[in-house]
């Protein structure tokens, strides 16, 4: 299990081990994360354990931050399991981009990488007790990210980002913000121009006038499906990459 986290985090998910009366190995693997490998009796729900560990860490934190989990498979022994660690980190840093994305995870990454959850924070000192969070999600499995679970673990080869590049072009500068923002507005309605003339509150014409320019740019139509499929996923690429 690796879960996006600061110093506060790891002693809270130290005491939440404890309380929860098992033996882990854990130890920090940079500014924003902690690796944990905890052992399981047999037939132990998996799923239970870390959902009762994440929780009881967060009541520790009283409310001040959001402890996610990115959990791989259970491994019988010790070297199989910290050999599938790096993928726990990959699915927590993608589900830690899943959450920015639907914006559930409001400020981003606080100063020593710890995701803050900015509501959980106001919630509490409104109510002077720690919100419970029983109905976010806290643990994720590698069929939970997807596609950007794949891609996280594909972060940093020069090939993706190549093709990421190589697709989006100029649409990638700073200044071209606006024509990023369409695509991906574009993207998330599947190609159907008419919501997202309602959704981006434009007429038709000059929102045909802007998809016209934008394909200029791309060089690529827009009516094309594999076109967009490639597009897509060079979004997420450069999200991931944090391009």
């Amino acid at each position: 299990m690796a879960a996006a986290c600061g110093v506060a985090v790891l002693d809270a998910l130290a005491w939440a081990l404890g309380r929860e009366r098992t033996t882990a190995l854990a130890g920090r693997l940079g500014a924003a994360s902690v690796a944990v490998l905890v052992p399981l009796a047999a037939r132990t729900p998996q799923d239970a354990v870390v959902e009762r560990v994440l929780t009881a860490a967060e009541q520790r934190l009283e409310g001040a931050w959001r402890v996610l989990a990115g959990v791989s498979a259970p491994e019988s022994g010790m070297i199989g399991a910290a050999a599938r660690l790096d993928e726990a980190g990959m699915i927590a840093e993608a589900a830690v981009s899943l959450l920015a994305r639907d914006g559930c995870a409001e400020g981003g990454p606080s100063q020593d990488g710890t995701v803050a959850d900015r509501a959980a924070r106001q919630d509490a000192a409104r109510s002077g007790s720690a919100r419970s969070g029983s109905a976010r999600r806290r643990c994720f499995r590698a069929q939970d990210v997807r596609l950007r679970g794949l891609l996280a673990m594909l972060r940093g080869d020069e090939r993706v980002q190549m093709f990421a590049r190589a697709e989006l072009g100029s649409v990638l500068d700073v200044e071209r913000h606006e024509d990023r923002e369409l695509l991906t507005q574009f993207l998330a309605c599947g190609g159907n121009k008419s919501l997202l003339a309602q959704r981006i509150h434009l007429s038709r014409p000059a929102l045909y006038g802007r998809l016209a320019r934008l394909e200029r740019r791309l060089g690529v139509s827009l009516d094309d499906p594999e076109s967009r499929t490639s597009l897509h996923v060079a979004l997420l690429i450069a999200e991931v990459e944090g391009c």
